[in-house]
């Protein structure tokens, strides 16, 4: 695909969107393709994680394994994120990642992604007040959940 194209494709990304197109052109520029067969392993959970990936073309499965079998899954279609954290964060990956069927992914490195946002630092504060608003978001569910988790259950009283 064209760089005019790529360029298309992360503004699509939801977190991307606060970049401007210089920003996200720079960022295109460097991005790597990586095409995946049918069952493909893309990550392992405990890998370093050292890039996020955008899903170009087919589906990704990312997934936790609980025994033998998968929690916590998630679809990941083309315009979609994989391994968004990794952009930031120097951790390890929470979880696995496969193609569902053949499918083409933008590798986005970490280093790459801080460069640019150092370079365009008006895009580092559009990006830091999405994050901001995540976390709010996060937050609100997290304390309705304490709210009902705290709240006293008692049993339906019987008449009669």
């Amino acid at each position: 695909m064209s760089l005019d194209q790529d360029v298309v494709l992360l503004q699509s990304v939801p977190t991307f969107r606060a970049l401007s197109a210089e920003a996200l052109r720079a960022l295109a520029i460097s991005v790597e393709e990586r095409r995946l067969s049918p069952g493909e392993v893309l990550f392992r959970a405990g890998e370093p994680a050292d890039c996020g990936y955008v899903v170009r073309t087919g589906r990704i499965e990312v997934f936790t394994a609980k025994g033998d079998r998968r929690a916590q899954r998630l679809e990941v279609t083309p315009g979609g994120l994989v391994g968004e954290m990794a952009l930031i964060l120097e951790r390890p990956r929470p979880a696995d990642a496969v193609a569902i069927d053949a499918a083409t992914v933008l590798r986005i490195p970490r280093t790459t992604f801080l460069r640019v946002l150092e370079s365009f630092p008006e895009a580092a504060l559009e990006l830091r007040k999405l994050i901001a608003q995540r976390v709010e978001t996060v937050l609100r569910s997290l304390d309705g959940l304490r709210d009902k988790l705290e709240t006293p259950v008692r049993p339906p009283v019987r008449k009669g």
